[in-house]
């Protein structure tokens, strides 16, 4: 069934019976500062770009039954300040978040597998970020210009982390990277001139793309002061390692 939906004052309720929110459905409605989904909620999907722009938008309720969220489906919500996925909801778009600009609280799902790159892009209020254990692939520039992230956890069997990842967060003090060998990104933490301590679990030195580092060559003064611990015996290795020797 297609959409059907009221709005009161400024609160706009997706009706019961919608399965899908089109495309650009409400993009760059000011009009609206609250979302929420009469129940029994059958809403499957929202379609890419459904909320963008909607600068007002303060409040988000998304439902339980949500599988797919569209590309950069709130993207420029600067109001927006907080958002949780629904547990059905398995990969999050590029550019789901970038630029909302207040957004301070994000809640992911248990069985996350996938944050498509630029997702949360430019949310300077993001402090903190719990990412799941059952992510395999964060996209490039994810997080990027994430002003206020002070630590990131990434869970040990994760296969991919793309180039730019975590650029430009500028009050990160502490990262802990997976325990796999794969392939990183390149300057995955460029610009992250806070950062303290980088922890590794993999017991090889993981390679990075395009024979790159973890921060731009001119950025030496950050591996002056940034520490890596690496797991007991393979100090070595890092030490030899492209890339991974550049710390002192």
């Amino acid at each position: 069934m297609g959409l059907t939906e009221i709005l009161l004052a400024s609160v706009l309720v997706i009706k019961s019976g919608t399965t899908v929110i089109p495309p650009h459905a409400y993009q760059d409605r000011l009009d609206i500062t609250e979302v929420t989904f009469e129940e029994p909620s059958e809403v499957k999907e929202i379609g890419e770009y459904a909320f963008l722009g909607c600068s007002n938008l303060r409040m988000v309720n998304l439902p339980a039954s949500l599988e797919k969220i569209g590309e950069g489906a709130f993207r420029e919500c600067s109001g927006l300040e907080s958002l949780a996925i629904p547990e059905k909801v398995k990969a999050l778009p590029k550019y789901l978040c970038a630029w909302d600009t207040t957004l301070r609280e994000v809640k992911l799902p248990s069985r996350l597998e996938d944050i498509g790159s630029h997702a949360f892009a430019y949310c300077g209020k993001l402090d903190s970020i719990s990412i799941p254990a059952s992510v395999a692939h964060i996209g490039s520039n994810a997080f990027s210009f994430c002003s206020s992230l002070k630590s990131v956890e990434l869970p040990r069997n994760m296969r991919e982390l793309e180039s730019y990842a975590f650029s430009e967060c500028v009050s990160l003090e502490s990262a802990r990277m997976p325990a796999n060998k794969k392939l990183l990104g390149e300057l995955i933490f460029s610009g992250c001139t806070s950062l303290r301590d980088i922890t590794v679990m993999s017991p090889v030195p993981p390679p990075f793309d395009c024979n790159s580092f973890i921060f731009e060559p001119d950025e030496t003064s950050i591996y002056e002061k940034c520490r890596l611990h690496v797991p007991s015996g393979t100090e070595a290795a890092y030490s030899k390692a492209p890339g991974w020797n550049l710390f002192f």
